[in-house]
């Protein structure tokens, strides 16, 4: 064989190997392209939802399985929208109730964490928002649904274009299989999640903090994340959600010099590229890097969304988010703490 024929076998080696990348690049920029151009209300939680449908190994969705997260979601939604009417005004009935529905969505759902994800921020944000009024509640359920709706089907287009291929079973086998956990051990889990998550929606109900309602979603969801149980794991997810919420303030402050729609696409396709070569490698901090680039598009998402105090709110909902990557840290690193040290004292 030539020189030649073995540089050509090399590149498309390579070429096969970045297929998922590029495919992870081109679905975040086209995510945010669609939901930043139609603007529905909340658009800007679609592409960061949706990066799980694109993430190293996941199979595209067949119908069955779009229509039934669907309909668990719409079943979920209509009953938290009717619980929060009957009991919202009974705080002694309906925190217990609240507090009993997120064990469940911690136990109950130990392995579709899509699923988890979307129900968990469901139960969060719709008995929070009905506070005002029920009407509210509704609102945003319906918001959640379409939400949820335009990533399924955004995430279908994406793999259209780059269908599923050899090079993502690669990302398949190189997953470590899921921890086969006991009833008991699920239970733990959950009620040691619901432990950190205690004070905060008890601080988020008692003062109404609705302008800082996306620290109390992002605390819920990192919350699910077992490995923040390791500290230095810990330790790089507060560096790469910082990392990722000082990303978006430099694409805010280049597209403040260049205010073009396809200069902002160009810049979110070139971060998606770069950190997408940490998320599809061997590196153990993949996962970690991904919710940075989450941390990156949200923040984005939402200040281009927004009305001409954008340039302060970027700001601040950096700030936002790293106090909440920050409590979740130390709150599961001091938990720990605890529980060792209980365990070390009984034996």
């Amino acid at each position: 064989m030539s020189d030649k024929s073995v540089h050509i076998d090399k590149y498309i080696s390579r070429w096969a190997a970045s297929y998922p990348v590029l495919r992870y690049a081109f679905g975040a920029t086209f995510l945010l392209a669609v939901s930043s151009l139609w603007s529905y209300d909340l658009s800007y939680l679609t592409p960061v939802l949706a990066l799980g449908y694109i993430a190293p190994g996941v199979k595209p969705l067949t119908f069955k399985q779009a229509s039934s997260f669907l309909l668990i979601l719409l079943i979920v939604s209509v009953i938290t929208v009717l619980v929060s009417g009957m009991l919202i005004e009974y705080p002694l009935v309906f925190m217990p109730v609240l507090l009993l529905s997120l064990l469940w969505t911690y136990y109950g759902l130990d392995k579709n964490m899509i699923i988890k994800v979307f129900i968990l921020i469901s139960i969060l944000v719709i008995p929070f928002v009905s506070i005002d009024a029920i009407a509210i509640g509704s609102y945003i359920g319906a918001n959640l649904i379409i939400n949820a709706f335009m990533a399924i089907v955004l995430t279908q287009f994406v793999f259209i274009f780059f269908p599923w291929s050899e090079a993502d079973k690669m990302y398949v086998k190189s997953q470590p299989p899921a921890p086969q956990r006991t009833d008991r051990e699920r239970l733990i889990n959950a009620l040691n999640i619901l432990i950190v998550l205690i004070p905060v929606i008890i601080l988020f109900y008692t003062f109404q903090l609705t302008s800082s309602l996306l620290s109390m979603i992002f605390i819920g969801i990192l919350s699910i994340s077992p490995a923040l149980a390791n500290p230095k794991v810990g330790m790089v997810l507060i560096i790469a959600n910082i990392f990722g919420g000082l990303i978006a303030i430099f694409t805010f402050h280049l597209l403040t010099i260049v205010p073009s729609y396809v200069f902002m696409l160009l810049l979110v396709f070139s971060a998606a590229l770069m950190i997408g070569t940490r998320i599809f490698s061997d590196n153990k901090f993949g996962p970690v890097f991904k919710s940075g680039f989450s941390t990156f598009l949200l923040i984005l998402g939402d200040v281009t969304s927004s009305d001409a105090e954008a340039g302060s709110k970027v700001w601040v909902r950096v700030f936002q988010i790293s106090i909440a990557v920050i409590y979740v840290v130390i709150a599961f690193r001091l938990l720990n703490f605890f529980i060792k040290n209980k365990t070390i004292q009984s034996t």
